[in-house]
């Protein structure tokens, strides 16, 4: 009988031995996620600043769109451009009454540290190696009377 209570006794210590270390495994991964859960906030926080920054920028970029033909850094009047948005901003004609003097524009208004877009590249590039083409289209005129 004694054997028994001191088997059970032995049990017993081990099982609270195991139990206060996995009491104190569990408390370390608490401590550990807290840590990590707190650090995941900041981010969270930075990341929400920085897209309502960015937000701000594309809000910003969009209307002063609008205005930059008026402006003295614009390269042609602005009563000679015509404004497109995307992907290209302006499309602008000078020298139109001339044969050989006449000139197409394309204008992309960029503020702060924005680039250039892939398709924006690439319309450049095609521009800047002649790959521009002239397209017209006819239709039928309206034969009602």
């Amino acid at each position: 009988m004694i054997y028994f209570i001191i088997i059970v006794l032995l049990v017993i210590g081990a099982l609270v031995f195991i139990l206060q270390d996995a009491k104190a495994d569990i408390e370390e991964l608490r401590r550990q996620y807290d840590l990590q859960h707190e650090s995941h906030l900041i981010e969270k926080e930075k990341i929400r600043k920085d897209s309502t920054f960015r937000s701000s920028a594309v809000s910003w970029g969009n209307s002063i769109e609008n205005f930059v033909p008026f402006m003295d850094i614009f390269p042609i009047p602005p009563e000679d451009v015509n404004f497109l948005g995307k992907p290209i901003d302006y499309v602008g004609f000078t020298y139109t009454d001339s044969k050989t003097d006449c000139e197409v524009h394309f204008i992309e208004v960029k503020s702060g540290n924005a680039s250039l877009s892939v398709k924006q590249r690439n319309i450049k590039k095609a521009i800047q190696e002649g790959r521009v083409k002239w397209h017209e289209v006819r239709v039928e005129a309206n034969k009602l009377k």
